[in-house]
């Protein structure tokens, strides 16, 4: 078997590591053009006036900012629907990063932590997770090799992941996003090494870097061991959508067609708007040599990313639908 869809700007999105783990719970996308919210300090909940909010848009580079009022209520307007990152800063707190699709029908609620009230590493049976405020340098340099790993220069970004590495070698985030820029780069040693370092500062409590070491493994062609690693992170996350892509990728190359499409559409249901989803199933339909539905999957890949890296994917298994149906047609004439 070989590999197909592998990472692209869904997987890329998905797996960049937050910079703090206090988040709202993920809220369901609407029609709606505009996104608002409350920036609270964790603890009591006291609004945070005069915050920064930040949503940074990696398609296109753009970024629009405002700050909170005396009520720590914030408000965007003519949102396009797509997933922003979003940045809340605010003098004395840790600075909060969270990736998300907006708009949402729910207001967002984001937590500061004061930085003198970090709580020590949780280590309990399920989860443990390293969590150490950064110096402002490191804050920052994680920052821009960030928005660099999102606008694609991936060679960029390397220099600032790895001064964050040198200024906080003990927080698990510079790893994680250093390795994500490695294995897009083809550095796969390099990659799962960093991955690595990131799952060993957690414990395995941060399963994104789980999924990145397992796709290291599936472009080896080490299809047991990668659904092993996806598998150990959907116990940390069983509701994540990147975590049942990879699993589904990772059944596709085993032949196991039928658990490859459960679990592409459970990954669908989980974040509807993953392109490459459609592209797992449009192999998966054509397998089962279903063309109505290669065709169906391959087109509305094309309209949500036409432009995107797995245009190619897309459009090969389009003209072959094409032809599949143009013979079955011919062949009833």
């Amino acid at each position: 078997m070989r590999t197909v869809g592998l990472f692209s700007l869904f997987a890329l999105l998905a797996l960049l590591s937050p910079c703090v783990c206090f988040s709202q719970s993920p809220t369901p996308l609407s029609a709606s053009s505009s996104a608002a919210g409350t920036v609270l300090l964790s603890g009591d909940d006291r609004p945070v006036p005069q915050a920064r909010v930040e949503l940074y848009l990696g398609d296109s580079g753009t970024v629009i900012s405002t700050f909170t009022d005396d009520n720590g209520q914030f408000r965007f307007a003519q949102l396009a629907a797509a997933t922003y990152v979003i940045t809340v800063t605010s003098p004395d707190c840790e600075l909060f990063q969270l990736i998300t699709s907006l708009p949402a029908t729910a207001p967002l609620v984001f937590r500061l932590r004061k930085v003198e009230d970090s709580p020590p590493p949780r280590n309990d049976s399920v989860v443990s997770i390293q969590e150490l405020a950064m110096p402002r340098k490191a804050v920052n340099a994680f920052q821009k090799g960030t928005q660099l790993l999102l606008k694609g220069d991936l060679e960029g970004s390397l220099p600032y992941f790895r001064t964050v590495i040198e200024l906080a070698p003990s927080t698990y985030r510079p790893y994680h996003n250093l390795g994500l820029a490695l294995y897009r780069l083809g550095q796969l040693d390099a990659a799962a090494e960093n991955f690595q370092k990131s799952i060993d500062l957690t414990n395995g409590g941060f399963s994104p870097s789980i999924f990145g070491l397992s796709m290291i493994l599936y472009q080896r062609a080490d299809y047991r061991q990668a659904e092993f690693l996806v598998r150990r992170g959907l116990l940390v996350t069983p509701y994540s959508a990147i975590g049942k892509y990879c699993l589904g990728l990772v059944q596709f190359s085993l032949g196991r067609i039928d658990d490859a499409q459960r679990s592409a559409l459970e990954a669908f249901s989980l974040d509807p708007h993953a392109a490459d989803v459609h592209v797992l199933l449009a192999r998966i339909y054509e397998r089962q040599h279903n063309p109505s539905a290669v065709l169906t999957e391959a087109e509305t890949y094309l309209k949500l990313e036409p432009h995107g890296p797995l245009q190619a994917d897309a459009l090969d298994l389009l003209h072959h639908a094409q032809l599949d149906l143009s013979h079955l047609s011919a062949s009833l004439n």
